[in-house]
């Protein structure tokens, strides 16, 4: 089971890169090699990232604007695990992370630097309990605001930001706040408060909110949407990818919904457009396909392919 679970996760994961990632064209890593060279930090981006791909372009970006001898890696080859544990399958989990481990050590990086909430657990649980050796693991929003004052911005960005964050645990709250003060480094930006729920856990990924539900996550979100506009926010600010694919959906004129990466990387000039969101939007695989038709053609898919993918991923199921 957690091997088909893995196989299908893996064909997620390609099928949104065959929408948003041209072939052969990206700054980071997805299959190992063993490096010549050490570099003084790995920039690990993970999996799901790849549904977001603009948001992998960006951080990664981010980094280079910084000057920073890193390397970045990301998808599948580099999988901390977590799917086969969901699944069960205990075994597989430690020996994906004993693995990954290994290639991330290999680069001789001083720190490992972590995109994905969810392979920072994963990986502090399998440290913790000494199945794999220690890696110097830091979240990249607590990199980022001990280096935001050294990034030369060229464009200024007026915005109202309402920021989502996460509560409840010492690290979500560490996070949420070095997000605040990387955001109140880009010039023109204001932060007018943060929105959070305690229902929401450390990540707004529904299949793991069990409790709440997909109707309960929908009336969470709207409340803290009414509190974002009572703060006269014009932009709502995500934390993470998978709380980026869950909330995006809510924004349109005049209250805009965006990553905070994304609007450090506009202000630096190395924004991406945010594909998914703007795929959400259309909700048409004719238009769809033709949007991101220099992506698919380069994987040699038919446009009747191109248009297939669109309509499993983005155009909504009838009920």
């Amino acid at each position: 089971m957690a091997n088909q679970e893995f196989s299908q996760h893996t064909v997620q994961i390609r099928d949104f890169e065959q929408l948003m990632v041209p072939s052969g064209q990206t700054p980071w890593v997805k299959r190992y090699v063993k490096p010549d060279h050490p570099v003084e930090v790995v920039l690990y981006l993970g999996c799901n990232i790849l549904r977001t791909a603009h948001l992998a372009y960006e951080v990664v970006s981010v980094f280079q604007a910084l000057g920073i001898n890193f390397v970045a890696v990301a998808g599948p080859h580099f999988c901390c695990g977590i799917v086969h544990q969901r699944a069960g399958d205990v075994d597989g989990a430690t020996r994906l992370s004993q693995a990954t481990v290994a290639m991330l050590t290999s680069y001789g990086g001083k720190q490992v630097v972590m995109r994905c909430p969810t392979c920072q657990l994963r990986f502090e649980e399998v440290m913790l309990n000494k199945i794999t050796s220690s890696l110097p693991i830091i979240q990249v929003t607590a990199f980022l605001a001990e280096r935001a004052a050294r990034l030369s911005f060229s464009r200024r960005i007026p915005a109202r930001v309402a920021l989502h964050a996460h509560v409840g645990k010492p690290q979500r709250e560490l996070n949420g706040s070095a997000a605040v003060r990387i955001l109140q480094a880009v010039p023109g930006v204001e932060v007018v408060g943060t929105l959070s729920s305690l229902d929401l856990g450390y990540q707004c990924f529904i299949p793991q909110l069990t409790q709440l539900g997909p109707d309960g996550f929908r009336a969470t979100r709207s409340d803290l949407v009414r509190k974002a506009k009572e703060m006269d926010a014009d932009t709502l600010a995500t934390l993470y990818h998978s709380c980026h694919r869950g909330w995006c959906e809510v924004g349109g004129t005049g209250f805009v919904v965006r990553n905070y990466i994304s609007l450090v990387a506009e202000a630096l000039g190395c924004g991406r457009r945010d594909d998914f969101q703007e795929f959400k939007r259309l909700g048409d695989p004719a238009a769809i396909a033709t949007l991101s038709r220099p992506v698919w053609e380069t994987y040699g898919l038919s446009e009747t392919q191109a248009k297939e993918l669109a309509a499993k991923y983005f155009v909504p199921k009838k009920t």
